[in-house]
């Protein structure tokens, strides 16, 4: 349930922030690069400390773990994107429609991953 929550976040940090990049005319693609950037960010924060209550302070080595298995998710999302995009057309409401669907598509790997590879707690000895 939270980490549907911080998903959820994640996602409407991601539209927001591409949806203006669009708006702006910026290229579809650099949009999504910024607002993965910024949500995968707000995500691994907020799923490190209320998701997966970790404390532990090797936050450098956890948050390139996360960047690596969420840039993997992210691959599958520009897929997404280039593909509906390619298919439908560029119009602005187009490509929102097609971040939309790359965001879920992706949303599938990142639970396993962040809980398995990431956050995982067992077998790592707790002090």
């Amino acid at each position: 349930m939270k980490f549907g929550s911080v998903g959820a976040l994640g996602a409407v940090t991601n539209l927001a922030i591409y949806s203006t990049l669009i708006f702006l005319d910026i290229n579809y693609n650099l949009a999504a690069i910024a607002a993965f950037l910024v949500a995968v960010t707000q995500n691994f924060l907020l799923n490190k400390r209320w998701t997966f209550r970790d404390h532990d302070v090797n936050v450098r080595h956890r948050f390139v773990k996360y960047l690596i298995l969420n840039f993997m998710s992210f691959l599958l999302n520009l897929a997404i994107l280039n593909l509906v995009i390619h298919y439908f057309g560029t119009e602005k409401t187009v490509q929102i429609a097609a971040q939309a669907l790359g965001i879920l598509g992706a949303m599938s790997t990142n639970f396993v991953g962040s809980h398995i590879v990431v956050f995982r707690t067992w077998g790592e000895g707790k002090s």
